[in-house]
């Protein structure tokens, strides 16, 4: 389910998905990616049922401001919009308004993935100032107790907190605020998902209920219990990722996808500063990828991709707004605007 409160061409990153090379017109590759996925750290205050950091071996670290620089000042120009996401809790990095400040100085579009805990006021001041576009916040279930089940230390009535201040300090709807969540089989059976949306919309703009895969911590003693009870569509789709962004890691490795959170060798193109981005998006690694992730349908060959499965429409359902929005095939309301898929 994906639900607008004023429509899709409110969204900042609209003219992305209404463009002609978005998802399914994607194939050949753009001559730059959609996105760029940057992590600025992978240092995370949760410890979330679901995440597959449990399994990473990766030391702690945080992006450094002039490595920052470097991709920002390459990024420009080239029509590409940045994401600060990964495998740790972005607002965490101790400089993390100066990281959007520089995304910003370069004339990016910005959107920033958080769990939402850690955002203060003076930081969301900073962020109006700086002009992130948006703010996405990460929920799990839908209900504070299915919240705090999937999210193991974690804090609701805080989020909740932190949501309502970010969406009062804001500035003519800027930055454009959104939840996402996903829902375990039991979950989405024992509550109701319009209920969520409806209480979320009274803040944000966009409320995005996705399903929940733990098939990549499958492994883990904790999640077996539950992997019956996971919602997630077990079957293959071609991945649309290898087609839409690249993923930059907080030193600077650059990888076909973020779902890797060992940073394994074998999904690494190369290191920032060694390679360009666009030797990267265009490359001979990147181009194997998408022809076996993303044509082939041979992720069992991939250490990672093996795992992953169609867990959300949301792509889909972006598309279409955005066409129904461009060909005037459908009504949108001053209010509310909403359509939803599997889920």
């Amino acid at each position: 389910m994906l639900t607008y409160r004023h429509g899709p061409q409110s969204d900042p990153f609209h003219y992305i998905y209404s463009s002609d090379g978005w998802l399914r017109d994607y194939d050949p590759p753009a001559k730059f990616p959609f996105w760029l996925n940057i992590e600025p750290t992978n240092a995370c205050q949760l410890n979330c049922l679901f995440c597959s950091r449990q399994l990473s071996q990766r030391p702690i670290g945080y992006m450094d401001l002039s490595l920052a620089e470097e991709i920002f000042a390459q990024a420009s120009g080239q029509g590409a919009a940045v994401r600060f996401t990964g495998w740790g809790e972005p607002l965490i990095h101790p400089k993390i308004d100066l990281l959007a400040e520089k995304a910003k100085k370069h004339n990016l579009k910005l959107k920033i993935y958080t769990n939402g805990l850690a955002l203060t006021e003076a930081m969301m001041d900073r962020f109006i100032e700086a002009g992130v576009d948006e703010v996405q916040f990460s929920l799990q279930g839908l209900t504070p107790e299915q919240y705090a089940f999937n999210r193991v230390g974690s804090d609701y009535d805080k989020l909740k907190k932190n949501i309502i201040m970010a969406s009062e300090r804001r500035q003519n709807n800027r930055p454009f605020l959104s939840v996402l969540t996903s829902v375990l089989a039991d979950e989405a059976a024992k509550a109701d998902g319009e209920d969520f949306t409806n209480q979320w919309l009274q803040y944000v703009d966009k409320v995005a209920i996705d399903l929940t895969n733990l098939n990549f911590v499958s492994s883990l003693s904790r999640v077996s219990p539950y992997l019956n009870n996971q919602s997630s569509d077990l079957r293959r789709g071609p991945c649309v990722d290898v087609f839409l962004a690249l993923e930059i890691k907080y030193d600077g490795s650059i990888q076909f996808c973020g779902q890797d959170s060992k940073g394994l060798e074998e999904h690494t193109i190369g290191r920032f500063g060694q390679i360009s981005l666009a030797s990267a998006w265009l490359g001979a690694k990147m181009e194997r990828q998408r022809q076996l992730v993303g044509r082939d349908f041979g992720h069992a060959l991939s250490p990672v991709c093996q795992n992953c499965y169609h867990n959300t429409d949301k792509y889909e359902l972006f598309k279409k707004l955005s066409r129904q929005a461009k060909t005037g095939d459908g009504e949108w309301g001053d209010e509310r605007d909403r359509t939803s898929g599997g889920r």
